[in-house]
């Protein structure tokens, strides 16, 4: 397992950070729009620098996404790939129909450690 580089609490999340993953649990009862991954971007940017990463969300908390926001991603060209972790069935179903909008690589899975597995292969491949 890589080792947490830095952690940032934002008012609708909370981000760790590993060297090519980043992984975002956000809280309860959020909408994530546009100015969410606006913010995203520009903390990633930051982080990142030129080298590609991907995203990791843990769902353990109930939230919703608007899926026009992947329609952006498009934009952030070093995202190479986007994973969704939960235990919770309806979540995984979510995820799901959210992934046909993604414009990077999109999987769903019951634990981080898989998910986190996965994204460093495809930004490795990249």
């Amino acid at each position: 397992m890589t080792k947490v580089t830095k952690k940032i609490e934002l008012s609708f999340a909370l981000l760790i950070f590993y060297d090519s993953v980043v992984v975002s649990t956000v809280k309860e009862d959020m909408v994530v729009e546009q100015e969410h991954v606006e913010e995203l971007r520009k903390i990633c940017t930051e982080h990142f620098g030129d080298r590609n990463f991907a995203y990791i969300t843990n769902r353990k908390n109930n939230y919703n996404v608007n899926p026009v926001v992947y329609i952006d991603l498009v934009r952030t060209n070093r995202l190479k790939a986007i994973a969704v972790v939960s235990e919770n069935l309806d979540r995984l179903k979510t995820a799901n129909f959210e992934k046909n909008f993604s414009p990077v690589p999109y999987e769903l899975f019951n634990h981080e450690e898989e998910a986190i597995v996965w994204a460093n292969s495809i930004v490795s491949a990249n």
